[in-house]
């Protein structure tokens, strides 16, 4: 089964120099993705303007891995702080319930464009502190590119829960195949470009969530951008 959730079915809300796509609106009890997608619990698109910033909340213990896409940034949170993030930076940081995570645009003439991916996490404890990875464009060109592992295998990001988290860009005609195991079940984001998937056409900024699937096959029209998440 396959549930496509379009870019304009995100919840939008645009503030002074912040602009915020959420995938998965906690506060629409009508959504029927309202909780998320299995462990997967946010997916939240941020451009902020130079010298802006955005406080993630969260309303559980969370997972988060914040990837930037385009720009420089400062993250500071209460379990794990890191100095400046660039372009290709993904970082696994830690959040719990009245917390404040803080990411600021340290450009102060450019945009930043910035993805974070919130998960429940495994049972036990948080750590404390964060990790921090680059993975260059020629890391990620043409192939699923590990970034986050429950086990930090394949030099990933090492994080408290059962998800595989991958980053890949590709070129127009080039086409990609994950197999998913038994029991698994598996969401995809398009960053940027065009996917054919199934039937369906997926442009930028609409996803696709999959349950009881045996693998994930798609096709990019354009150059592409993808996240893509393997999950309990």
């Amino acid at each position: 089964m396959i549930t496509v959730r379009r870019s304009g079915e995100r919840r939008h809300v645009t503030l002074e120099g912040q602009t915020t796509w959420m995938t998965f609106d906690w506060e629409n009890k009508a959504d029927p993705l309202q909780k998320g997608f299995g462990a997967l619990k946010i997916l939240n698109e941020e451009v902020l303007s130079p010298g802006r910033a955005f406080i993630l909340h969260t309303r559980q213990d969370t997972v988060v891995v914040t990837y930037v896409r385009e720009g420089v940034i400062i993250c500071n949170g209460p379990l794990g702080k890191t100095g400046l993030m660039e372009s290709g930076d993904f970082l696994q940081a830690n959040a719990t319930p009245g917390a404040k995570q803080y990411t600021f645009n340290a450009s102060p003439s450019d945009n930043a464009h910035v993805f974070q991916s919130g998960f429940t996490p495994a049972v036990g404890l948080l750590e404390k502190g964060g990790r921090k990875k680059f993975f260059t464009r020629a890391d990620r060109k043409g192939v699923l590119k590990l970034i986050a592992s429950p086990d930090g295998k394949e030099a990933s990001l090492k994080i408290q829960q059962d998800v595989q988290m991958y980053s890949t860009l590709i070129q127009r005609g080039n086409h990609m195949i994950h197999e998913l195991k038994p029991g698994r079940k598996a969401w995809l984001h398009v960053v940027q470009g065009e996917i054919h998937l199934n039937g369906l056409l997926l442009q930028a900024g609409d996803g696709a969530g999959f349950i009881r699937e045996r693998s994930v096959s798609f096709r990019a029209q354009k150059p592409t951008e993808i996240l893509f998440f393997d999950l309990a």
